[in-house]
């Protein structure tokens, strides 16, 4: 199971953070009555799954999906077949994730099923590296954020979410299977602490305001 633990501001002064743990949170006004599992099979024991995750809750005490997004690395042109993508979250870009760059709210203008996952070692570690079919995602310009559309093609609807998880979630133990998430519908988060997501994510959490440090 994924333990919960704090991660908001408005802790007691004599609170200690370790270096690791941010807080994002400034203020958390409201959240599904219930929150949901989700699917951890494969993380490995101490793997962190961050505050602020854009999700997805099918019903009260159901089930979770956590929206991954994907920043794109290095310029891919219309014709390009190599596209190397770097995880916002834990979640690795694996084959059959169809994904896609959203173009308006809620659509992809093009979207494709992913093949085998290349690993990037040295210090492209952390990066994936896929062979695409040309066009199958158009152009994309280095740092252009990829989601979860639900099919291949064009102009094919992107998962949206409808909250974000309000608690940083460790998993602590090799066998977990299933990890628990609340989900905050209403409040204030510092934006430049959490994964980062396309602006038409913020727009569909229209009571979650997206705060900046800078």
């Amino acid at each position: 199971m994924g333990k919960n633990y704090g991660n908001a501001f408005f802790s007691p002064e004599s609170k200690q953070y370790p270096a690791s743990v941010m807080p994002v949170w400034i203020e958390v006004n409201k959240r599904k009555i219930a929150g949901g599992t989700f699917d951890i099979s494969g993380a490995k024991k101490g793997d962190i799954y961050p505050a602020g995750l854009p999700v997805r809750l099918d019903k009260m005490g159901g089930t979770v999906t956590i929206l991954p997004t994907f920043t794109v690395v290095g310029a891919v042109t219309s014709e390009g077949t190599t596209l190397v993508l770097k995880p916002q979250t834990n979640v690795i870009p694996a084959s059959g994730m169809i994904v896609g760059k959203m173009t308006s709210a809620g659509v992809c203008a093009k979207a494709v099923a992913l093949g085998a996952a290349t690993p990037l070692t040295g210090d492209d570690a952390g990066k994936y590296q896929f062979t695409i079919t040309a066009n199958s995602l158009g152009a994309l310009a280095d740092n252009d954020i990829l989601v979860i559309a639900t099919v291949a093609g064009s102009n094919k609807a992107a998962v949206l979410p409808n909250g974000l998880s309000w608690r940083q979630i460790e998993v602590d133990s090799d066998n977990a299977t299933l990890g628990t998430v609340s989900v905050v519908t209403e409040g204030a988060i510092l934006a430049d602490r959490i994964p980062q997501m396309p602006d038409f994510y913020k727009e569909a959490l229209s009571n979650i305001d997206f705060q900046y440090e800078l």
